[in-house]
């Protein structure tokens, strides 16, 4: 097989692949009402839950080291193993696995993504922007296939048929793809921040970013269950429409980003998230919650990916990155977590979601210190 073969090979492999961890990430909103009533679970025994899921994909991106390939095809064996188990288990064993699901899920994430930056580094930023629109895409599909399945059985079918994906991930990340060797790589020295300095402004961003988004994606059933008349069904289906706007937003990030400078960008999108976290916070129906959630994606769907391609451009290696992988992890499960102990203190949900446009405000003002710093971050690969 000639080079560009191989490259385009290993790139659908990649898409395939990661498409698949969006799918079991964006997976467990949507399912969280079966569970609900299944157990019986309060919103704090929820929180609880998605607190263990999102720490355990946050200690996943720490044991992103060495070969990428295994540890890829390492984390697709355990979403098989412990996917099965949640599809039978009982209430006392849920927290335990889905940690170690978690676990799994960030480690085969994290490594797709250090994967393309060690073996594409010339063209990371574009090939992570793809990727994550494939993870997005993914991550769309998880509530429209939840709602079908929901229709005629509960979350342990779910699982089951994650568990068969993610064995036939494995074999393929095992088989048909090849790590090339870590080599260093200087950081940009147009700025007056050095490695650490780097790992702690890019992993701030990460963890308030991809703690807004999980919060936004894994609640957002049970909030337009509670706001409207809609089923479980019917809610579950229209939560995807948060996954719809990050979708299309992401589609077109990449050609937008060619020619906008991403500090502007990166401002208007905290600008309209924070809009329309309000406006889905204030909601009274459907109608106005779905527009809100459209909205939401939207704005929130570009930060990420160029967050972590411009970390792995400014970083000593691509492995260092994991770190910042790790912090963004944190995020994604203090935040969710936050959202259902304060739901349940105060008797409201809305009150929980406030957590979305504080971590806005936050990251506003981080980036502010950005600006202080002079660490311009590169608008795309062709800049480095």
């Amino acid at each position: 097989m000639s080079l560009p073969q191989r490259s385009r090979w290993t790139r659908s492999v990649l898409h395939a692949v990661f498409a698949l961890t969006g799918v079991t990430h964006a997976m467990i909103g949507p399912l969280l009402p079966s569970l609900t009533r299944t157990f019986h679970l309060a919103d704090k025994d929820s929180g609880l839950l998605l607190l263990a899921y999102f720490a355990g994909s946050s200690l996943g991106a720490l044991v992103c080291r060495g070969n990428y390939v295994r540890v890829m095809a390492a984390g697709f064996a355990g979403m098989t193993l412990f996917s099965t188990a949640i599809s039978v288990a009982s209430r006392p064993l849920l927290l335990p696995l889905y940690l170690l699901l978690g676990v799994c899920v960030g480690a085969a994430m994290s490594s797709v993504s250090l994967f393309a930056g060690r073996n594409f580094p010339a063209t990371s930023a574009s090939l992570l922007t793809l990727l994550n629109f494939t993870w997005s895409a993914g991550a769309l599909s998880a509530p429209l296939l939840a709602s079908q399945l929901l229709r005629y059985s509960s979350y342990r079918a779910a699982y089951a048929g994650l568990a068969a994906l993610s064995f036939l991930a494995a074999m393929a990340c095992g088989w048909m793809l090849t790590d090339a060797t870590e080599t260093a790589q200087g950081t940009i020295s147009s700025t007056r921040l050095g490695n650490a300095e780097f790992v702690v402004l890019f992993a701030v961003l990460a963890f308030l970013q991809v703690g807004m988004e999980n919060t936004a994606s894994v609640w957002l059933t049970t909030y337009v269950l509670r706001v409207s008349a809609a089923g479980v069904v019917k809610a579950a289906a229209s939560s995807s429409l948060f996954w719809l706007g990050f979708l299309g937003a992401r589609a077109f990030s990449a050609a937008i980003l060619l020619r906008t400078r991403m500090d502007h960008v990166l401002r208007a999108a905290i600008v309209l998230a924070l809009g329309a976290s309000m406006l889905l916070i204030s909601s009274r129906g459907l109608a106005v919650a779905s527009v809100a959630m459209v909205l939401l994606g939207a704005a929130l769907a570009p930060i990420y990916p160029l967050v972590v391609a411009a970390s792995m451009a400014r970083l000593r290696s691509t492995s260092d990155a994991r770190y910042v992988l790790a912090v963004a992890g944190v995020g994604g499960s203090i935040l969710p977590w936050m959202t259902g102990w304060i739901s349940t203190g105060t008797g409201s949900l809305r009150a929980g979601l406030l957590v979305v446009p504080v971590s806005l405000v936050l990251m506003l003002l981080g980036l502010r210190a950005v600006h202080g710093t002079q660490a311009r971050i590169p608008l795309s690969s062709h800049e480095r």
